[in-house]
């Protein structure tokens, strides 16, 4: 009966010191971030993808919002009928930003000068690649634009402009840092 206390004293203690640790463990080298951690996330490349830009599409845009805008029947099909111009205009820079995008990614977790000399190029192309998908898209943007009244043309044009915005940011959050976009 007296080795009772003593066998739960043997169990308990090592359970006792875990938990102590475990509470301690603010100071311990798991519970810190170091520039390993921090290095994945660059180490990775961009986390934009083509989809991101071909979601840009300002027609795209106007024909969700239709019933905002109080579009007609004569507007929505104009718009429908442009939308497809529009993909075919930007297919072929789209597949550069694809092909761009997969070039920016670092062969390897610590990239080296080649590595982000490499990716510095490919950065500048794909941002001028974005930058003729931009031209593109305002094209056409301002082509469905000008058949509708003053008061569509308000909101189109509130709308376009905060999706760019929208789009700015993302790219910035997408690709790193600061960029032209």
């Amino acid at each position: 009966m007296r080795y009772r206390p003593l066998i739960a004293a043997f169990v308990l203690l090592p359970s006792i010191a875990a938990a102590a640790a475990a509470q301690r463990g603010s100071g311990s080298a798991a519970g810190r971030k170091t520039e390993m951690f921090d290095d994945k996330s660059a180490a990775a490349g961009p986390t934009l993808r083509v989809r991101d830009i071909e979601d840009q599409s300002p027609l795209k845009l106007l024909i969700d919002k239709r019933k905002d805008l109080k579009l007609s029947d004569a507007q929505l099909s104009q718009l429908k009928d442009a939308e497809p111009r529009l993909k075919d205009r930007n297919a072929s820079l789209l597949k550069s930003a694809d092909s761009l995008l997969r070039e920016m990614k670092p062969s390897s977790s610590s990239p080296s000068d080649a590595d982000r000399e490499r990716i510095g190029i490919a950065r500048a192309r794909l941002m001028s690649t974005v930058d003729a998908i931009r031209a593109n898209n305002d094209g056409a943007s301002k082509d469905a634009i000008a058949p509708l009244d003053l008061e569509q043309q308000t909101k189109a044009n509130e709308m376009l402009a905060r999706q760019r915005e929208e789009f700015d940011r993302l790219l910035r959050s997408k690709l790193g840092g600061d960029n032209r976009g």
